[in-house]
């Protein structure tokens, strides 16, 4: 049976929908530190880069699910080679499928952090659930993963942008000092030269990272997407859900803003320099949810988690032979053992920043490509 892409699937446009937002949402951005590091860090400005990054991830994920339809590829990673020609697609394709498994190290870790802060598990218990629900997901195969991860998405946004709202509707009156804070450095507990990490030198340069890693993680995943799907319900699914991300970056950073310097419970951190500075919001809210937002943040970084790992997996075995299992065991249990080993706020600032300059890179060679094929398609009409 054929895709129909006149007819619009309200319930897979849902489940695409949460799909897009699940595998955004990951440790990162569920624990807050992302926000902190791309949007809260440069204050109002943070709002511009909310709006380029929203612009940009709709141009290449669009491109992505055309692409898809199109050429129908045996391999979604294939997409590389579509945009940037034979050799630096290759290249693409091969570091797109590292990046994405040192991504699952990050999830592992944080993971690791949010169950540790939160309710004191040793830190190799929090990673080894996270590793052996990803496994166990991925072995099922990509629709079992989509609609797994499609599920949990926009239950995981909602109260996501739930706290942003609670926060800033009791604590807007503080956005103003937070802003001055972060204008003028005066980060409560800072030593001396210490202060709030960023992504980038101004907001526009940390709107182009944060898009061009994210573009990383779902070149190959929206590509697939595309050959499965009809292109009607993938576009509302690709423009929903960005738009939902995007709300709740806003809110949280503002909430965030407001609260730059309010302390944990134990008074050993702040929001401004937490490892998971979400928490300390719910917390704030009401001490009882801090514990079920917890669940909520490990909720988000599975739904990223699971597709990093299948990408490594796919790129090397075809899906549901043996040796596509034993290949995602493997990558699990190691990905598992470095996860556990690797700081999370220092992997968050280095790894995503550097590899979304890599990412910007690709989406020149997309710009070009589209233009080369607007001009093939005017001669032919000539």
């Amino acid at each position: 049976m054929g895709i129909d892409n006149n007819k619009l699937n309200l319930k897979r446009v849902i489940i695409l929908a949460g799909a897009v937002i699940a595998f955004t949402i990951g440790s990162g951005f569920a624990t807050g530190q992302e926000i902190i590091q791309y949007f809260t860090a440069y204050g109002a400005q943070g709002i511009l880069a909310v709006l380029l990054f929203l612009v940009i991830f709709l141009y290449y994920n669009i491109n992505f699910a055309n692409a898809g339809a199109s050429e129908r590829f045996e391999k979604g990673n294939d997409v590389y080679k579509y945009f940037c020609g034979k050799y630096i697609g290759t290249f693409f394709d091969y570091y797109s499928t590292i990046f994405c498994y040192m991504s699952f190290w990050v999830m592992v870790g944080g993971s690791a952090s949010t169950l540790n802060q939160q309710y004191g598990l040793p830190m190799w218990a929090g990673g080894l659930i996270l590793a052996a629900l990803a496994i166990i997901t991925v072995v099922g195969g990509l629709n079992s993963l989509v609609d797994k991860i499609g599920a949990v998405g926009p239950a995981i946004v909602i109260l996501c942008i739930a706290i942003g709202l609670i926060t800033v509707v009791r604590d807007g009156g503080n956005i103003g000092a937070g802003l001055e804070v972060i204008e003028t450095g005066a980060y409560a507990g800072a030593a001396e030269g210490e202060t709030i990490m960023n992504a980038g030198a101004n907001w526009l340069v940390s709107g182009i990272s944060y898009a061009g890693f994210v573009l990383l993680w779902f070149a190959s995943f929206t590509a697939a997407l595309g050959s499965q799907n009809s292109k009607k319900d993938l576009y509302h699914g690709i423009i929903w859900g960005a738009v939902a991300v995007c709300v709740a970056i806003v809110l949280i950073s503002f909430a965030q803003i407001a609260n730059i310097n309010t302390p944990s419970s134990d008074g050993t951190m702040y929001v401004w320099n937490a490892d998971i500075p979400n928490l300390i919001l719910a917390e704030k809210i009401w001490k009882p949810f801090s514990a079920i937002f917890a669940i909520v943040v490990f909720g988000g970084i599975y739904t990223t988690a699971v597709p990093l790992l299948y990408n490594p997996a796919a790129r090397f075995a075809k899906e549901g032979t043996s040796q596509f299992k034993i290949l995602t065991i493997v990558l699990g249990v190691v990905g598992l053992v470095v996860g556990l080993f690797v700081p999370f706020r220092s992997l968050v600032n280095v790894i995503y920043v550097l590899n979304g300059y890599l990412g910007a890179v690709l989406i020149l060679f997309m710009v070009y490509k589209n233009i080369k094929d607007l001009m093939n398609k005017g001669k032919k009409t000539a």
